[in-house]
């Protein structure tokens, strides 16, 4: 098994999920290299995430090697304790300069070269919150809550399409569910639901839509790595112009 050292800058933050196999809740985490690689990795615990404050636009180096139960060819198994966070990007013009490099015009490139990971500027045309089947909560030795999928039993839907329409959203929008973990997370921080639901429709609507330039960072599920395809991260930045 080959390690590599590699810097990324990362995007992709998507709400956490309990793993079974490593006892601890992990991240869906996404970044890109420095030559405009997009790398998915794992194990990415929660722990570390809080611990050395990592967030998106920050510069980290780690070890990784080439998944070998993952068939989508951006994931990488990467050394825990090789995580170290070295910089960070503030300047909007340079994380602009990197938006560019990177987002492509719609998924047909993505889906004809078999990529699962990438970044595409959208037209939104809703959002929608759902009210998803719940799973049942465990009760720990201690006493506390315990869910697999913390934020699981509230979905955000985009309905959207790509700015050149591709293979999907040429007849039709595409309408996936948004996993960013802070937008996800902000939804469960408001004291009610009507307020929660406001809030987001603002936030995640009308100030994507209208105030922002807005990019959706998609991934692909495991089981279905060429066709399920979800919003993992959401970008967005003040609009330079009105366009």
């Amino acid at each position: 098994m080959a390690w590599e050292r590699e810097k990324l800058v990362i995007l992709v933050e998507a709400a956490p999920n309990w793993s079974t196999k490593y006892e601890k809740y992990e991240i869906c985490t996404g970044g890109v290299s420095e030559d405009g690689k997009w790398r998915r990795l794992y194990p990415f615990p929660e722990d570390i995430v809080v611990r050395q404050e990592i967030h998106r636009w920050d510069v980290i180096e780690v070890e990784s090697t080439k998944a070998t139960d993952d068939p989508r060819q951006e994931s990488r198994k990467i050394k825990l304790d090789s995580i170290r966070k070295v910089d960070r990007i503030e300047d909007k013009e340079e994380r602009r300069k990197l938006i560019d490099r990177i987002v492509e015009p719609s998924l047909d490139i993505p889906i004809q070269e078999k990529r699962t990971m990438t970044l595409v500027r959208p037209v939104i045309e809703a959002f929608g919150i759902k009210k998803e089947a719940g799973e049942i909560v465990q009760i720990t030795l201690n006493g506390k809550p315990f869910k697999r999928s913390p934020y699981g039993d509230v979905g955000l839907y985009y309905r959207w399409r790509c700015r050149k329409r591709c293979i999907y959203c040429k007849d039709r929008p595409h309408l996936m569910r948004c996993f960013d973990w802070g937008t996800n997370l902000l939804y469960t921080k408001y004291d009610n639901e009507k307020e929660a639901r406001i809030k987001l429709k603002n936030k995640c609507y009308y100030e994507m839509k209208y105030d922002n330039d807005t990019w959706f960072a998609l991934g692909t599920h495991s089981r279905r790595p060429y066709k399920r395809w979800m919003i993992v991260g959401l970008l967005w930045m003040k609009k330079e112009s009105v366009t």
